[in-house]
């Protein structure tokens, strides 16, 4: 008798199971498409980009191992419209680079502080082109405009805060001011996780200062 049941039962789920594909057969079908299209254009998208950005590497590699400063300069430039932005903030950042080699300063820190200031780019980029600009003109900025830039509130979060730190102990020395200045060299090389060539290099500033 169970057995009996039972086969009563599977086939009134054959039924149903018919009758809904005939039903929305037409839906199941339609949606599976979808499915299987919408996955093959993602690969194909993934390829695209992962392709692309191949090119883009490649691009900026060869216009590294240019001999010629100038073309390598322009080169580089034609990175500036692409879609990695990562790699657009290192063209810029060597173009900026390759402006100093060539005594062009004025364009070196317009480019730098246009990068520190492109919220397109990658954070870690914009940090390093304002450490680089504040850097080179470490003993030319009026303390107002040095002090206001390298005490924003972002800076105190940047991968790059102990440099700027320095920055700033460097700063208040060239300005006479060796009380504060030893004091951030101290809060360096107290602090374990300061880089251990930061630290050395605050040792032997501090000893300068003394």
């Amino acid at each position: 008798m169970s057995d009996i049941l039972r086969q009563v039962d599977e086939d009134l789920r054959k039924d149903r199971l018919l009758s809904i594909w005939r039903s929305y057969r037409i839906y199941i079908i339609g949606t599976i498409l979808i499915i299987l299209i919408a996955l093959s254009s993602y690969q194909y998208y993934l390829s695209s980009i992962k392709s692309k950005n191949e090119t883009i590497v490649a691009e900026y590699i060869s216009a590294l191992n240019l001999t010629d400063i100038n073309v390598s300069i322009d080169r580089l430039s034609e990175l500036d419209e692409s879609s990695n932005t990562y790699i657009k903030g290192l063209a810029k950042l060597k173009r900026a680079e390759l402006y100093f080699v060539i005594e062009k300063k004025d364009q070196a820190l317009e480019l730098l502080k246009s990068i520190s200031s492109d919220t397109s780019l990658d954070q870690t980029i914009r940090d390093l082109a304002l450490y680089k600009f504040l850097m080179v003109q470490l003993d030319i900025l009026d303390n107002n405009t040095f002090f206001e830039i390298i005490d924003s509130e972002h800076l105190k979060e940047s991968n790059f805060k102990y440099l700027f730190k320095e920055l700033k102990a460097l700063k208040l020395l060239i300005e006479g001011d060796s009380i504060n200045s030893l004091k951030i060299f101290e809060s360096i090389i107290s602090d374990e996780n300061s880089p251990i060539e930061l630290k050395a290099r605050s040792k032997k500033y501090k000893e300068i200062s003394k």
